[in-house]
């Protein structure tokens, strides 16, 4: 037996703090999301074109058991064996190409927090293998942290291209999951997450279901008309890593909408903000305003893209931007800019609504140029331009207004309205009050 070193002082972690450190922070629904990520990372890794319509991916979530299964390439034995089953990213390690996939975390943690066991299997065109893993017997053993192959094969030359792909089993689920998995509004809770998330990839063709249920689809669209046009930015940034990051911005008018105005973040087309009305974005700061129900008009998307997904200021649950982020600071400066106009637009037209209700106007100019607008797709608007509306129109009011109301037998004003040859009630009040203001209040 080799002799104790007393001078070292033992500071390795035990599984259950590491594993108890890798969930507590992540929500259930975002644990399978992550799952959902990597699907999606194995379809992106072989579209063509932009086209994800021949690649599907199935959820199935019961009381005691979840699902995923897809065809999107599948994970090879050398991924699985050196990779994908470590706990974090390997430096050395390639990723995909815009792919999500970022600190090698997810699909581990996803399994940890829903429950005690789970099975991988995954086929590619070459090779095969099963991973069935007993997480309680796991953390007995305090010293292995590796996981084993129940079966596997590398040399497989005959394999059916529909078997391709990865399904992943999770059972002996936790109290608290099984729990929520019972729960028909917790089920469209994800559903609504996982389209929001992956609107891009649904929007190009990749098939995602929910309990045999197909996820919908979710356009991101804006206004436009000759006379209101939104905003578009694009610019590539190289100074922030070896790879090129990519930044789209879009910023408009759209239908009002005050839970869904705001801002909406992508990295390598996963949702990462949805409808932001907080500083982490534009409101607040940088002399802007907070979000306020005459801003609901608004709706703004930004892209970030790289194939490094190192460089893109996400958070590692894909939930948030990470505001310490160098680029992230730079955009949102450009994202100020291009919403100022928009909000002093909407300002005026707030202004303009005072106004009609106050019958110091008859209409509002902006907003009949607001109604004159058509819906269009973001991915329509290619042009880089700022913000594009008419100028504030010069309003002459009138005399100041107000409302008389007042009830009286309708007998009584059917037939003044047969002596002052009018149809209307309102016009009785008016022709008896300019007849009372002539003969009475005139000199």
């Amino acid at each position: 037996m080799a002799e104790k070193d007393t001078n070292r002082i033992e500071a390795s972690p035990t599984k259950e703090l590491f594993i108890y450190m890798l969930t507590r922070d992540i929500p259930l629904s975002r644990a399978i999301l992550d799952l959902v990520d990597n699907s999606v990372d194995g379809a992106t890794n072989l579209v063509h074109n932009d086209d994800y319509s021949h690649y599907w991916i199935r959820i199935d979530i019961k009381e005691d058991k979840f699902s995923i299964s897809d065809n999107c390439g599948g994970i090879s034995i050398e991924t699985a064996r050196d990779y994908a089953f470590r706990f974090g990213r390997p430096k050395e390690m390639a990723s995909t190409p815009g792919s999500i996939g970022k600190f090698g975390v997810g699909m581990k943690r996803s399994f940890f927090k829903l429950g005690n066991r789970f099975k991988v299997e995954s086929t590619t065109k070459k090779s095969k293998f099963i991973i069935d893993h007993d997480v309680k017997k796991w953390l007995e053993d305090s010293d292995n942290w590796h996981f084993e192959f129940k079966e596997k094969d590398t040399n497989v030359d005959d394999i059916d291209e529909k078997a391709i792909g990865t399904k992943i089993e999770v059972t002996e689920l936790f109290k608290n999951v099984s729990a929520n998995f019972k729960l028909e509004n917790y089920l469209k809770e994800i559903n609504s997450e996982i389209e929001m998330a992956h609107s891009l990839a649904i929007d190009k063709g990749l098939s995602i279901s929910l309990n045999g249920r197909p996820l919908g689809k979710r356009t991101l669209t804006l206004l436009k008309s000759d006379k209101l046009k939104p905003a578009y930015y694009k610019k590539e940034y190289l100074n922030f890593g070896k790879s090129v990051v990519t930044v789209r911005i879009y910023a408009g008018i759209a239908e009002r909408n005050f839970q869904e105005g705001g801002w909406y973040v992508f990295c390598n087309g996963r949702m990462v903000l949805e409808a932001d009305q907080t500083s982490i974005t534009t409101w607040g700061v940088n002399n802007m305003p907070k979000y306020h129900p005459i801003y609901a008009y608004f709706k703004g998307f930004v892209f970030f893209d790289s194939d490094d997904a190192e460089l893109l200021p996400w958070t590692t649950t894909k939930t948030g931007i990470d505001g310490d982020s160098s680029l992230y600071k730079i955009v949102r400066l450009e994202m100020v800019n291009l919403i100022r106009p928009i909000l002093k637009f909407l300002r005026d037209l707030d202004a303009e609504r005072v106004l009609v209700e106050n019958e110091e106007i008859e209409n509002s100019p902006l907003k009949n140029i607001y109604d004159d607008t058509a819906t269009i797709n973001y991915k329509a608007i290619s042009e880089t331009a700022n913000f594009s509306s008419p100028k504030k129109i010069l309003i002459k009011r009138g005399p100041r207004l107000g409302r008389i109301l007042y009830n009286k037998p309708k007998d009584q004003i059917e037939k003044l309205q047969k002596m002052l040859k009018v149809v209307s009630n309102k016009a009785v009040g008016e022709k008896t009050f300019e007849y009372f203001i002539k003969m009475e209040c005139e000199d």
